[in-house]
């Protein structure tokens, strides 16, 4: 909103034109938009950490892992790390990461098959989604290239390998893009 706010006070009411918000707003609103592509509702819904917790938790002691030794916010961490990388469980091999948490996989899988039939998603899927329903539905994707012609991305140095590759994808057509960011204060150097 603020910026939104500032936007409008050099542009006026064309502000009004413009997506303006996080990566995870504006894959949220295409995603809204184009849900049964990708299996989902049109209302389904954005599940929180806690809720992700809880689902792994029941998934991780179906499943006859000890959760006491292996705590459902350790897969949570790997499995945001694997969407973070837009690696789906169909992608997952051994070499894709360096966890040496027990049936990875399996989790990951029942995790996302579970989501499906809560109509439900995450944070991660939002992003994955997009990229989904631009590789199945070529019109959909041609029309977002054509809409958003000039894409502006603050606070580049935090962008993570999805969130490029779904950059890439948006501005694939005009390649009118420009990155802003700063390389002592990104949050994946550590």
């Amino acid at each position: 909103a603020e910026m939104k706010r500032r936007i409008g006070e050099t542009i006026g009411d064309q502000v009004h034109n413009l997506w303006i918000g996080t990566f995870h707003s504006v894959a949220s609103r295409i995603l809204r938009r184009h849900p049964e592509v990708v299996g989902l509702k049109e209302d389904f819904t954005i599940i929180d950490s806690d809720d992700q917790t809880r689902l792994l938790k029941q998934i991780i002691t179906d499943l006859g892992i000890d959760v006491k030794q292996f705590p459902p916010k350790t897969y949570l961490g790997n499995i945001s790390r694997l969407k973070d990388k837009t690696i789906t469980p169909a992608k997952l091999t051994s070499s894709s990461t360096e966890s040496n948490l027990p049936k990875l996989k399996k989790v990951y899988e029942t995790y996302q098959y579970r989501l499906k039939a809560m109509n439900a998603c995450d944070f991660g899927d939002l992003l994955l989604y997009n990229l989904e329903v631009f590789e199945k539905a070529p019109e959909v994707l041609a029309y977002y290239q054509d809409k958003f012609r000039y894409v502006l991305v603050d606070e580049y140095q935090d962008t993570n390998d999805g969130q490029y590759r779904w950059l890439l994808t948006l501005s694939a057509i005009h390649k009118n893009i420009c990155c802003v960011g700063d390389d002592d204060q990104s949050i994946y150097s550590w």
